[in-house]
């Protein structure tokens, strides 16, 4: 019988490892970028981003850019690593991976460079269920919403006030729920819904204008999508309703300050997945820092 569980242990660890190498295959190909979030700070900092140069079974070495110098206060600092792989054109989004290691040695080449080298993992997991993560945000990383009735292109914006903006309506109970690269959610007080969105049924379409920041003091990036609203769920506790919106098409405004549709590409807004995906670490820091 222990002969059959070694075996089966050692089968196992042969198909983890197979794995491993496998997923830091498609990163070192992808050139992505990983972010290092330590358990402890060396030289004040505790998180920073790298490049995959190499991997082998010795270790995983990485290529940390923004630091200058070596320093061995870096080797047995354990953390974790996360990484926003592309997705393939057939899946549309990414797919966030993460996985844990320690810092075995460091050594800056004759180039300035600083190389950082990891054990190798044991496993490399997924962060995420979904193909398109959705965050929960509020009003510090998406500081103003607008919402129009489906506007077409070629209108002036100046001349179509909105049914529903943030910058009225937020103090009254409007909040953004959740937010992805393919949709949102909007949280709306039960009578500002049946009084600015009347007759609202699943299906229809709807113009929405917000900004994104990624971190606090950040320029704000706006960004116009069309939606087709796919959920509207009524809560039984509180005096909100739920509404799911599905981005279809994404726009901007024009030299002569007229909207501009323009198709999707892979299903999601262009530019917004940096967002989603900085926001996402953000919580997983803060997850692993209240562990």
């Amino acid at each position: 019988m222990c002969a059959l569980w070694n075996d089966a242990d050692a089968e196992d660890a042969t198909t983890k490892r197979k794995q491993v190498h496998e997923n830091l295959g498609v990163i070192l190909d992808q050139r992505v970028k990983l972010n290092l979030v330590f358990d402890e700070a060396a030289a004040g900092i505790k998180d920073l981003s790298a490049t995959l140069v190499d991997y082998n079974e010795l270790g995983v070495t990485v290529e940390a850019t923004s630091l200058e110098g070596a320093s061995s206060s870096w080797e047995g600092r354990g953390g974790s690593c996360f990484i926003m792989l592309q997705g393939r054109e057939s899946e549309g989004g990414g797919q966030l991976l993460t996985f844990s290691s320690t810092v075995q040695s460091m050594k800056k080449q004759s180039s300035g460079v600083v190389l950082l080298v990891l054990t190798l993992p044991e496993s490399i997991k997924s962060a995420q269920r979904r193909r398109s993560v959705r965050v929960i945000v509020d009003e510090t990383k998406v500081p103003l919403i607008k919402l129009w009735n489906e506007l077409p292109p070629g209108v002036i914006i100046a001349t179509r006030s909105p049914l529903l903006n943030s910058e009225r309506d937020a103090k009254r109970g409007l909040r953004l729920s959740n937010i992805s690269a393919k949709g949102l959610g909007l949280l709306v007080p039960k009578v500002m819904m049946h009084k600015a969105l009347i007759g609202l049924r699943k299906g229809a379409g709807f113009s929405i204008y917000f900004t994104a920041v990624s971190q606090v003091k950040s320029p704000a990036t706006p960004f116009w999508v069309n939606t087709t609203l796919r959920n509207i769920l009524e809560s039984k506790t509180k005096d909100e309703v739920g509404l799911g919106f599905e981005f279809v098409a994404e726009g901007g405004l024009n030299e002569h300050n007229k909207l501009v549709w323009c198709p999707l590409k892979l299903d999601e807004v262009s530019g917004l997945g940096k967002f989603i995906f900085k926001w996402n670490l953000d919580y997983y820091r803060e997850k692993l820092a209240n562990e």
